[in-house]
């Protein structure tokens, strides 16, 4: 006849067992040893310590009452160092804490009386094991999300410079292209003017129309093209940049812009600043489309170690649930740009009360620090 396997295959678990009694240990291990796990032995708690290794140990079945160091303490110790390990918490005594007192106050997974014998003992064994296991799945997951967030944050990072690159792009085709060709446009047009007999009074004042129509192209381009490409891209501090920027909003919309900070023309990396001037931009333009509002204030604050950016407007206001919503691309990309630099931003708004976007990030004297998982 064959023989019967006695042994289990090897399972691929470390287990600690912590006891002060060393036949408790000696017969314990034997059994789990026989169940294909791999089997520690400490008898006290500071043995149990040197012996365990975060992230190396499945479970650790400790004695509640030990010498020098209780099962408690050694539990409170264990978990200041690993919270996924189970721990399976066993004793021989009456007079102890209720269990479910010991389950509900302690970090543990488990609660064997060791009179009640070695099957119960292997049935909390496994139970505690396939925790473990599931947990371990858990963990597994959230590396893998953790892991493809940070690739979308790199992705996001380089869709925003690619977008402020071609940006500068439409900017510089914009200002040395289209410009050259309506400011020789307008030029032709004025000689045209001067020229044109003065008895041709229709003809003169199509002229003047037109030469009114290309000026007027000729500041639009400028103001699209300063748009697209900022002063704060080109050297200049966010301070004046934005200062700058609500004044020509205020004109072009009609709006009473105002604006206001302390940082005293503080100098940020540009990256950031770029980032915040970005925000507050399509911050104002939806404003102009969507608030139905008579002003609008945009602050730059440096409290503390945070630097917290505001637009504040007196329209008619709007869900802050619909700030979800995958078609608002503006407010997504003001949320990814303030991720990116550090902060976060946060969208207050009530039916009929106008809205808020805030921006709060960490200052440092020299600048934000860059995301580094948005390098590369």
């Amino acid at each position: 006849m064959p023989r019967r396997r006695t042994t289990a295959l090897p399972s691929g678990r470390t287990l600690l067992i912590v006891d002060d009694q060393e036949e408790t240990l000696v017969s314990n291990r034997l059994l789990l040893e026989r169940e294909g796990h791999h089997v520690l032995t400490a008898i006290s708690g500071e043995e149990a310590l040197r012996l365990f290794r975060p992230g190396e140990i499945q479970l650790v079945i400790v004695d509640y009452f030990m010498p020098r160091m209780s099962g408690e303490e050694v539990v409170q110790a264990i978990r200041a160092q690993d919270t996924d390990v189970q721990i399976l918490l066993q004793t021989g005594y009456a007079g102890e804490k209720p269990p479910r007192t010991m389950l509900r106050h302690l970090e543990i997974q488990g609660y064997h009386d060791k009179t009640d014998g070695p099957d119960r003992f292997l049935l909390w064994v496994e139970v505690a094991l396939k925790a473990a296991t599931q947990l371990a799945h858990i963990r597994e997951a959230e590396q893998e999300i953790a892991s493809s967030q940070a690739q979308l944050r790199r992705l996001s990072a380089r869709l925003l410079r690619l977008q402020e690159e071609e940006r500068e792009r439409i900017s510089r085709e914009l200002h040395d292209h289209l410009g050259q060709l309506l400011t020789a446009t307008n030029l032709d047009v004025e000689w045209a003017l001067t020229h044109c007999p003065q008895e041709l009074f229709s003809v003169h004042e199509r002229l003047q129309e037109a030469s009114r129509l290309v000026r007027e192209t000729i500041q639009s381009t400028k103001e699209l093209s300063s748009t697209l490409r900022p002063g704060i891209l080109n050297g200049l501090g966010l301070e004046a940049s934005l200062r700058e920027y609500v004044r020509e909003f205020g004109r072009r919309s009609g709006l009473s812009a105002a604006f206001s900070t302390n940082l005293q023309d503080v100098p940020l990396a540009s990256e950031v600043a770029a980032s915040l001037y970005r925000i507050v931009q399509e911050a104002l333009t939806n404003v102009a489309r969507h608030a139905a509002a008579t002003q609008v204030t945009v602050t730059v604050q440096r409290a503390a170690h945070n630097l917290i950016v505001s637009v504040i407007d007196n329209g008619k206001g709007f869900d802050p649930l619909r700030v979800s919503d995958p078609h608002a691309i503006g407010l997504a990309g003001m949320r990814e740009r303030a991720r990116l630099i550090g902060g976060a931003l946060t969208i207050r708004s009530t039916p009929g009360a106008g809205a808020s976007i805030i921006v709060e990030a960490p200052w440092h004297e020299e600048g934000f620090p860059h995301d580094q998982s948005a390098s590369g």
